[in-house]
């Protein structure tokens, strides 16, 4: 299997694990993502969870953080590939 393939199964992986976590659907929930809707996504959270998200994505520096933090670039990495 390609890595493209491996990716895109550990993606529906993490959208459906993700779906369960917040009690959406795993599909509105990828095009919530795609069209940068954060209302959608975090809808199924408690309202201080959301809150939260919401503070820290409000928040450049806050953001760029945790974008950077060693954790997130793996992920990145591995959604994006090495690019």
């Amino acid at each position: 299997m390609s890595d493209k393939n491996n990716t895109s199964d550990e993606l529906n992986i993490l959208l459906q694990a993700l779906s369960k976590r917040l009690g959406t659907d795993s599909e509105e929930l990828k095009s919530a993502a795609q069209q940068g809707d954060i209302n959608n996504l975090i809808k199924g959270l408690h309202p201080s969870d959301a809150e939260k998200i919401q503070k820290v994505l409000s928040d450049k520096n806050a953001t760029q953080k945790i974008l950077s933090s060693p954790q997130a670039q793996k992920l990145l990495k591995k959604f994006l590939g090495d690019k």
